[in-house]
């Protein structure tokens, strides 16, 4: 039977004041569901701003910064004492990066990585491991700093690391900068904790000549097992071959690292793995000395070079080591045992700093055997078959034997012997490390120092060294070196006499000889390194001797005391003082007697040859000091000045108070660049330099000269380090007086006028990237005065001026200022006058070879800013003052100037001489220059009323640079230019013009530019007008000229030409042999048109062409009052591909040249005048036509000028001097030679027609007269006869040859003797005839001994139009009373008339001769008698 669950009752109702409040459990659960619903949403909101986090952090950690990021802050939390800097990272936390340079630092430790590249995997972080992809890093450099830690080692327990790491790096260059410096290349390796042992593999790594492998496996935990393994391979050189040995490397390192008493056990071997080709002289080198055989006694050694028939050469030994250590690591004394065996061992194979070496022997370490004994022993027993001076990378010790023993308390040496060379070096004696104690002494026995360094001399050393401990515990020691005698090098024996090489190298360096080595003093041990008393120490060595006495040197605190005396070849120093790390006093004397022996003495030092890099001293100068103060404040006031640092500040800093004087100093420096050294003298120089690297003052006077320079340089000035890298200064005065020697002008002067500050900001090493090695260069706002070789003053002022430079930033310069009174004629002092305008003359100042002078003042105003962008402006103008013309046609002016009040003698007179030249009335004058970035404009401005007008700007591009001399100018840069110029008179500027020559005319230009640097382009008109060229000396005037050009690209077009000739000078010849026209009164015209291009220069080409045409029509080319020539004909002048040619047909219309029958007198060729003066004249003119010459040269053309010129005399063409009358015709072909530099050649023919000679006294009629021309234009071949006329014989003078030979003899038809033929042609009939003839004679005297071949009579015959005027002497038969005097005028060619005149009759007779033929002539007669006659002339021989 079911039961039935009970039935729900429902509860009772309670009508109580309680009972109507509800239950508290429903509250309560309702209260629970809202804290529930708060905490979930609470954790939701963390969960998501914890993935917001992630996210973000995922975001941040794959941006390109995330990795430099990290670097910045990681540096921020380092502990004190350490700094992280880094620059050029790039890459993110998540994928790895680069880092381009990363330093650690800490007081004791420097690590330096570059170029480094990292990447990992974040994944792995997960499961608490650390994956990294490869680290390669170019170079690490790994730096101590700071002395060692003195501190006991601490036992490691365990080495746990937080994570698993997987690391494999590679190195490419890792540096050791500790001592000894070491270096290793090709570092690759991988590095792996996995929680409980730590794994290196070595895979390779390159050391000195071997290459190494190495595995290791360290234990995490205690007690630390260490096993690791290195292996390599050594190549050996073979001493004297090329050939090598491959030895191998073997090392094993077993034990524990964990508790102090941890022990290792060490096991090293080297073996030979495959030698080469073995050499018998290396192999005999590599033997041990000890197993070498020996020759028997008495038998003599074999010559060097020759073998040993009976003793066969071994092999060469490879190199083998074995070495066995058992190590504590952190035992004070950290080799507990220890063996090695050596056997041509070189060092140098393994370690790259040590010298090459062939070691045979053993070294023993360890326990002592006695039983009852605790201490430790060494002993070595070591040879050296490759012994050498240290500068030949050797190891000068020989053989070493040695022992010594530690008892706990103290050290023994019982023997201890170093051979080197022949001699040795023995010590013995015994140390207390706790006291102090030492007892011991050691000896030297011919000590060879040549074998230590082949720059020292061979006279060995002997003597010894004592040092024993006294009471108070100091040590007192005593040292005697003495140099024996030189002997001869072991390799020498056998020899009486040295090498001449040996010898050769002996005399041509010096041998350094250490003479001498004394000492004496106490050594006081304390804590901290103790204290040094030397009561006297000579040093006599090396050309050098030191002595110093009451020399107190204490260790601990680097602190000397005494007094030092030092004397060197050519110098001399004395030293006397205290100097301590912060006190200290005292004085320095240098003197310097020889400068140039002291600077030999200083290059013949080993290690300082090559020094002083080829620059030379000579002189004598003198050196006084004095300091306070202590050697580490300047150490540190200089370290704070070169790291940029804040000075330290000190109550007492070091101060000195230098003065440096010399006479005379000779100071030469080397080439460099330059191609030959630089010589430069100082003079009279004085210095003086006190204060500290805080506040200094600087007093400098002296003289320079170098090559034609001298300069006198006159300055005071403060300054120091004010702060971190702030310099601070302020030129107090300054005066520099600069010279050419080589000019008579005076010299050029720069004056401070008040005091200048300067500024010099430095960027400390440390700076921040980008900031590292900025210099800052400020000065303030100053004035200073110019003053030059003539008149004037420029006052010169600018703003602050500043200068900025640094690696990988452009330079930056900042200046403004402006310069006043500037004279226009300072150009005459700037050297420029170039060669004399007159050869022979001295050279003339430049504005007078410009024809200028005058007192124009200018001014000028800068504004630079040149940086990364260039702003610049500069301008220079007008003030005040105005030019001169020096034409030469301004008339004279003389101002006189008096004043009074008409009484009395009044005030004085006044007269000022005339100013040369015309004033040209300048008005504005003006240059402007402006830059903007690659923008650069200029402008001009000209006007003056009689030097014309000019309105010129120009803009280019230029390519800037890091600093301003890098500024460039481009090829490609585009041009634009504009030219407006228009001078209403040119005759100002005759001067210009050759001396003697004036111009005149207006011209007006206007023309653009526009293209490139390499490709200009032109553009405008040309315009000359009323063009005037004249030249009173050489009698050109062409006048009312005119000129049309056009510009066009690279090419001048000139579209009109012309000149009109002058007027003349009505030069005529009058007579049967001069001119058949009058002088013409047209001048005639020249007319042109032509083209001149250019262009760029190439293949030895100037890149000028020109095509010119000129037509003459009855053109006066010469208008001079003797000299009248006109031509006709056209010329044309071409340059084409560097070939000049000249072509052309001119014809003289009509010609008169009247030459002088006078010359100057000169002297004859054989005359020489010797002057030095003339010579040095005569070489500065040499010179300057050598410049001149070279100048032209560069504007030849490359071809020789082809030229050809046809030159015909015309028809009146009339010539007169030197006692010739004639016209000449003929035709004259110029041609130019095809050799380069010969004359041209001349062919043609020159006539004479109607010429007439004067010679004796009487005249001759040229019958025959040609001048051949057939090659060079100065010797022509001559036919030229001249004959008496109205005689019956046929007499004259007759010319043949050439120019240069000529050949004059007298001649005759019929042939007659010399002496008849000058009868006739000086008395006109036979001397055998008798008569009066000394009238006759006495006129021929006249002219021969008369000035230029010409009588009294022939100029006073000359001066009435006459031919002859002469006495004709009495006939056979007659008195005196017959003379009559004779007056000769020729009509004709065959009429001539004589006038006679009795000297005692009162009528004269008229003769008329008339030529019908050669052999009949007729005369007439009247007067006295009248007569007519027909002569007919038989010749006979």
């Amino acid at each position: 039977m079911r039961r039935q669950p009970p039935a729900h009752r429902a509860p009772s109702a309670d009508f109580s004041a309680g009972g109507a409040t509800p239950s508290a459990a429903p509250v309560r659960g309702l209260r629970r569901r809202r804290a529930l619903r708060f905490t979930g949403w609470l954790l939701v909101g963390l969960c998501a701003l914890v993935l917001a986090a992630g996210t973000l952090a995922w975001w941040w950690s794959g941006r390109d910064n995330s990795l430099a990021a990290l670097l910045a802050r990681a540096a921020q939390y380092l502990p004190a004492g350490q700094t992280l800097d880094s620059r050029e990272v790039s890459g993110s936390l998540r994928s790895g990066g680069r880092i381009g340079w990363l330093r650690w630092s800490s007081p004791t430790l420097r690590v330096e990585i570059s170029d480094a590249r990292v990447g990992w995997q974040l994944a792995p972080l997960l499961q608490r491991r650390l994956e990294l992809g490869e680290v390669h890093a170019a170079t690490v450099s790994i730096t101590p700093l700071g002395p060692s830690s003195t501190e006991p080692l601490t036992p490691l327990d365990t080495l746990v690391l937080p994570l698993q790491i997987g690391l494999p790096f590679r190195i490419d260059r890792l540096q050791w900068a500790g001592t000894p410096a070491v270096e290793a290349l090709g570092l690759v390796g991988d590095y792996r904790f996995d929680g409980r042992q730590h794994h290196l593999a070595i895979g390779n790594v390159a050391l000195a000549q071997g290459r190494y492998t190495a595995r290791a496996t360290l234990d995490a935990q205690a007690p630390m097992a260490l096993d690791a393994t290195v292996d390599g391979s050594v190549h050996q050189a073979v001493p004297g071959s090329s050939a090598s040995v491959q030895v191998q490397a073997h090392a094993t390192l077993k034990g524990t690292l964990s508790t102090a008493v941890a022990q290792l056990q060490l096991d090293a071997r080297l073996r030979p793995l495959a030698p080469d080709a073995p050499d018998p002289q290396a192999a005999e080198a590599a033997t041990p000395p000890s197993s070498r055989p020996r020759a028997a006694p008495g038998t003599k050694p074999a010559p060097a070079g020759q073998r040993v028939p009976s003793t066969p050469v071994s092999a060469p030994e490879t190199m083998q080591a074995d070495l066995q250590a058992t190590l504590a690591p952190w035992a004070p004394q950290p080799i507990q045992q220890a063996r090695a065996t050596l056997r041509a061992v070189n060092l140098a194979t393994l370690w790259p700093q040590a010298p090459a070496t062939l070691l045979h022997g053993t070294l023993q370490a360890g326990p002592t055997m006695a039983p009852a004994a605790s201490g430790w022993a060494v002993q070595a027993q070591i040879q050296n078959a490759l012994a050498g001076p240290w500068d030949q990378s050797r190891l000068p010790l020989t053989a070493l034997a040695a022992s010594a023993t530690w008892d706990g308390t103290r050290w023994s040496i019982p023997a201890a012997t170093a051979s080197v060379g022949q001699g040795t070096a023995t010590v013995k004696g015994h140390y207390t490390p706790a006291t102090g104690a030492i007892d011991g002494q050691a000896q030297l026995r011919n000590l060879p120092p040549d074998a230590l360094h082949s720059a020292l001399a061979a006279a060995p050393l002997s003597g010894g060294v004592v040092a024993q401990t006294e009471g108070g515990g100091s040590v007192a020691f005593t040292a005697d070196i003495q140099a024996g005698n030189a002997t001869r090098s072991p390799g020498a024996q056998g020899n009486s006499k040295p090498a001449a090489a040996d010898q050769a190298r002996m005399q041509a360096t010096p041998a350094l000889r250490i003479n001498a080595l004394q000492a004496k003093g106490q050594w006081q041990a304390r804590d901290g390194g103790g204290t040094v008393q030397l009561d006297r120490l000579l040093v006599d060595a090396m050309q050098a001797r030191l002595e110093a006495t009451a020399l107190r040197v204490t260790l601990g605190a680097t602190a000397v005391q005494g007094q030092l005396q030092l004397i060197v070849p050519g110098a001399s120093a004395q030293a006397k003082g205290a100097l301590a790390p912060r006190s200290g006093a005292g004085e320095l004397q240098v003197r310097w007697t020889d400068a140039d022996r002291t600077q030999r003495w200083l290059t013949s030092l080993p290690g300082l040859a090559t020094a002083l890099q080829g620059a030379t001293l000579k002189g004598q100068a003198q050196l006084t000091s004095r300091w306070t103060g202590g050697w580490q404040s300047l150490a540190e006031q200089l370290q704070a000045a070169r790291e940029g640092t804040a000075p330290p500040a000190e109550k007492a800093p070091f101060t000195l108070l230098a003065t440096l004087t010399a006479p005379q100093l000779d100071l030469t420096l080397p080439p460099g660049n330059a191609a030959t050294a630089t010589a430069v003298q100082l003079q009279s120089l004085r210095a003086e330099l006190s204060g500290s690297v805080r506040q200094a003052s600087l007093a400098l006077d002296g003289q320079l000269r170098s090559g034609q320079l001298r300069a006198t340089l006159h300055t005071r000035m403060a300054g120091g380090l004010a702060s971190a890298a702030l310099w601070k200064a302020q030129v107090n005065a300054l005066r520099v007086q600069a010279q050419d020697t080589a000019r008579p002008a005076g010299p050029w002067t720069l004056e401070l006028a008040e005091p200048l500050a300067l500024t010099a900001q430095a960027g400390p090493p440390t700076a921040p990237p980008g900031t590292s090695g900025m210099a800052v260069v400020q000065a303030a706002a100053g004035q200073a005065r110019v003053t030059g070789p003539l008149p004037g003053t420029v006052a010169l002022q600018w703003q602050p001026v500043r200068y900025q430079s640094g690696p990988g930033t452009a330079s930056r310069l900042q200046s403004q200022g402006r310069l006043q009174g500037l004279p226009f004629a300072w150009l005459d002092a700037l050297g420029l006058e170039g060669a004399p305008a007159v050869a022979g003359q001295p050279v003339q100042p430049l504005l007078a070879r410009l024809g200028l002078a005058g007192d124009m003042v200018l001014e000028g105003q800068w504004n630079v800013d040149a940086g990364a962008t260039l702003r610049a402006q500069a301008s220079l103008r007008r003030t005040g003052g105005d030019l001169r013309i020096l034409t030469g046609e301004t008339a004279p002016v003389t101002v006189l100037q008096s004043s009074g009040q008409g009484t009395g003698t009044g005030s004085p007179t006044a007269i000022t001489a005339p100013e040369p030249g015309a004033r040209a009335g300048v008005r504005q004058a003006e240059l402007t220059l402006e830059a903007e970035g690659e923008a650069l404009r200029a402008r001009l401005l000209w006007a003056s009323e009689r030097a014309g007008e000019i309105d010129a700007s120009a803009s280019t591009r230029i390519t800037p640079g890091n600093t301003l001399a890098g500024i460039a100018w481009a090829p490609d840069a585009p041009l634009a230019a504009s030219v407006r110029a228009r001078l209403p008179d040119v005759g100002v500027w005759s001067a210009l013009a050759p001396p003697g020559w004036r111009v005149r005319g207006t011209l007006d230009a206007n023309a653009t530019l526009s293209g490139t640097r390499d490709a200009p382009r032109w553009a405008g008109t040309l315009g000359a007008d009323g063009l005037a060229v004249r030249s009173i000396v050489d009698g050109v005037d062409l006048q009312n000229g005119q000129l049309r050009a056009t510009l066009r690209g690279n090419q001048l077009d000139i579209t009109e030409f012309r000149l009109q000739g002058g007027r003349g000078s009505n030069a005529r010849i009058a007579g049967f042999s001069g001119n058949r026209t009058p002088a013409p009164q047209d001048g005639g015209t020249l007319t042109g048109s032509g083209r001149l291009g250019w262009g760029e220069p190439g293949a030895g080409l100037s890149g000028i062409a020109m095509d010119i045409t000129a037509e003459a029509r009855a053109l006066q080319v010469l208008v001079r009052a003797d000299r009248q020539v006109s031509v006709s004909g056209q010329v044309q002048a071409q340059l084409q591909q560097g070939q000049f040619s000249l072509r052309g047909k001119l014809t003289t219309d009509r010609a008169t040249i009247i030459l002088p029958d006078e010359s100057a007198p000169s002297l004859g060729s054989d005359v020489v005048v010797r002057s030095a003066a003339k010579d040095r004249a005569d070489q500065a003119k040499a010179q300057v036509a050598a410049r001149a010459n070279q100048k032209a040269a560069q504007a030849e053309t490359a071809l020789p000028p082809a030229v050809a010129i046809t030159l015909n005399l015309g028809r009146d063409f009339a010539l007169q001097g030197q006692g010739i009358t004639t016209r000449l015709t003929g035709e004259l072909d110029i041609r130019s030679s095809t050799v380069p530099g010969a004359p041209p050649r001349v062919t043609g023919e020159v006539r004479t027609d109607a010429g007439r000679y004067r010679a004796w006294g009487q005249v001759l009629d040229v019958e025959t007269g040609l001048i051949r021309f057939n090659g060079p234009y100065n010797n022509p071949a001559l036919d030229i006869l001249a004959l008496r006329p109205n005689i019956s014989v046929r007499a004259g003078v007759q010319v043949t040859g050439s120019a240069l030979a000529p050949r004059v003899r007298l001649y005759s038809d019929p042939e007659l003797p010399d002496a008849e033929k000058l009868s006739w042609v000086v008395l006109g009939r036979d001397a055998a005839n008798g008569g009066a003839e000394a009238a006759v004679l006495q006129q021929a005297a006249l002219t021969l001994l008369g000035r230029g071949g010409a009588s009294p009579t022939a100029q006073v015959a000359s001066r009435l139009g006459l031919d002859e005027i002469g006495f004709k002497g009495p006939g056979a038969g007659e008195d005196a009373t017959s003379a009559a005097l004779t007056f000769g005028k020729r009509l004709s060619k065959d009429m001539y008339v004589t006038y006679e005149r009795s000297l005692s009759g009162t009528l004269g007779t008229l003769y008329i001769f008339y030529d019908l033929s050669r052999r009949l002539t007729l005369r007439g007669q009247t007067g006295e008698k009248s007569a007519v006659d027909i002569i007919y002339t038989v010749r006979y021989d």
